[in-house]
């Protein structure tokens, strides 16, 4: 089966937008495959019954359908029963539902809970959560200076008083496989229960739950080409048995009075409430799809990854993280000088997606000095041409980014009256009639606007809810405002300018009725923001407006 049958398969590709637009944030949420909408939908239109109570025969058919699919997944991931399958809205819950559990009768005092450096935040603060509670410590597995989990001093942290070791199989941020079979193997030697966060490897790596011996195993399944808000989570089925229920409701019940209830056996006693059944086959037919394709795309995501590789190697501007050798089709980068947030916004206006940012994996980006990355995500859905597009784009856009900002001409053919009301910057803004023009001109602005000294960069001035980092210092002199900001993005630094300007040397009254909404439709900006960026703009007016209100108490002088 060749690639482009493949991705035939996921009419995202074929619609409206399809020619113009290139999808490499998989890593993020993979596109959906034409049975899984068509599973879904025919749930939705034709079998909307509920599964495990009603007693009619289109509600018998579903219900054996909803089970069926627990059976794909057992054999999906080579579980030994169905029974150790149970169903969540995603990995995030999974995880959570295990530390819940877990946090009520395994723990004892002086046990540690082991993670790696590498994991997602759900994977992280479920644990920590615990440990904090019950007074426990939280370890970390190290990594080296290119983000590759270092396995000597892991397996070395692996000691009697390990509780649980909580581990991706591959990590979302770099896309390293990282060496769970020793990890395992070292944790079941000293006692250790073990949970693998499998979201990122399920549609890239075979499976199997039983060679691998872990304890657990969680996935969510809108990124295996399946719905948002279904997961999976995988245990040994005495541990299900002694794990406590996550939730209370129905269908998780046996029998109920008002002196007690008592409980249906696992999985049903995790599945509390009317589930997602349109999910479940949805998910169910989407590990289908990769369980029939799995070798062909194993060798389409391999031959993609190695392109990417060549095109990103051959940009002498661009710095490779992660593990090059052991890893999914999945690439973070950086490029030294350059605004990960500011290469994102070039590559969208270029209609191509890519994920920037921490990925939700701080303390890695911690570990690694950075304070983001860019990460191109494939799928087996992708073309090596989708990759050479990329590599055109970002010599394109690293040109523009690093290249000296000059003055450009713009249509002044704004009416005269207009123009009196506007700022310099407000006005070279409202006459740019392309998003170049518009982009010059933030960079002209960005380049004028003073930069915040490191001393005020402090949690107090850091605006929380941008994209890029943002610091914001406020200052009333005679009830008159006086702004200092900075950021790594030069855009950003563009906008902070734009809205200083306007802002700067106003009343707190005046700065209160400040429409940020407004004042950018004036200035025909707002089209070129999306809804994130847009909402950045906005925590940094609500910071400045927070002072204006309470300057004492706000801000440091």
């Amino acid at each position: 089966m060749s690639a482009n049958i493949l991705r035939q398969h996921f009419p995202f590709f074929f619609g409206p937008n399809s020619q113009s637009s290139v999808y490499l944030d998989s890593a993020a949420t993979s596109q959906k495959l034409q049975s899984v909408i068509a599973v879904t939908q025919q749930y939705y239109q034709e079998r909307a019954v509920n599964v495990h109570r009603s007693s009619h025969q289109l509600a018998a058919s579903v219900t054996e359908q909803f089970e069926q699919c627990r059976k794909t997944i057992q054999h999906f991931i080579g579980a030994k029963s169905h029974k150790e399958i149970v169903w969540t809205k995603g990995a995030t819950e999974s995880i959570n539902l295990v530390a819940s559990g877990l946090a009520k009768n395994h723990f004892k005092a002086g046990d540690s809970i082991l993670v790696s450096a590498l994991e997602h935040h759900a994977n992280i603060v479920p644990w920590q959560h615990v440990a904090k509670d019950l007074g426990l410590q939280l370890r970390v597995m190290p990594v080296d200076a290119m983000g590759v989990l270092q396995l000597e001093e892991s397996l070395q942290m692996i000691n009697s008083t390990t509780a649980l070791v909580a581990v991706a199989h591959v990590s979302n941020a770099l896309g390293n496989i990282n060496p769970i079979a020793e990890i395992l193997s070292k944790a079941k030697q000293m006692g250790a229960l073990t949970l693998i966060d499998g979201t990122q490897a399920v549609s890239h790596l075979n499976v199997n739950v039983q060679q691998l011996d872990c304890d657990f195993y969680v996935f969510s399944g809108h990124k295996m080409f399946g719905p948002t808000g279904i997961g999976v989570l995988y245990g040994k089925y005495q541990l299900l048995e002694q794990l406590p229920p996550y939730q209370l409701g129905g269908e998780m019940i046996e029998k109920v009075s008002f002196a007690e209830t008592t409980f249906q056996a696992p999985p049903l006693k995790f599945e509390a409430g009317t589930p997602n059944i349109a999910g479940v086959l949805g998910i169910g037919v989407a590990s289908e799809f990769i369980q029939n394709n799995k070798n062909t795309m194993m060798q389409i995501e391999e031959t993609l990854y190695q392109h990417l590789l060549s095109v990103l190697s051959g940009i002498p501007q661009v710095k490779l993280w992660g593990d090059k050798v052991n890893s999914i089709c999945v690439q973070s980068f950086t490029i030294p000088g350059v605004s990960h947030y500011d290469l994102a916004v070039l590559l969208d206006k270029r209609n191509i997606a890519v994920r920037v940012g921490h990925h939700c994996a701080m303390p890695l980006m911690h570990e690694l000095g950075l304070d983001g990355t860019v990460r191109v995500s494939l799928a087996t859905y992708n073309t090596k041409s989708e990759i050479n597009t990329l590599g055109a784009a970002l010599i394109e856009c690293i040109s523009l980014l690093t290249e000296p900002v000059t003055q450009v001409e713009t249509n002044h053919s704004v009416d005269k009256v207009e123009q009196t009301k506007l700022l310099p910057i407000a006005q070279s803004i409202q006459q740019a009639k392309t998003w170049d023009q518009t982009y010059r001109q933030l960079m002209l602005a960005g380049k004028e606007l003073a930069r915040l000294a490191e001393q005020y960069k402090t949690e107090v001035t850091a605006v929380h809810g941008c994209e890029s980092q943002v610091w914001v210092h406020c200052l009333l002199e005679n009830d008159r405002l006086v702004l200092q900001g900075d950021s790594p993005s030069k855009i950003v630094r563009g906008l902070l300018a734009v809205i200083f300007e306007a802002l700067s040397g106003k009343t707190s009254h005046q700065v209160l009725v400040f429409n940020l909404a407004e004042y950018l439709e004036s200035l025909h900006l707002g089209r070129h923001l999306s809804q994130s960026r847009g909402n950045g703009l906005s925590a940094v007016v609500d910071k400045i407006m927070a002072y204006c209100q309470h300057p004492s108490a706000t801000q440091e002088s």
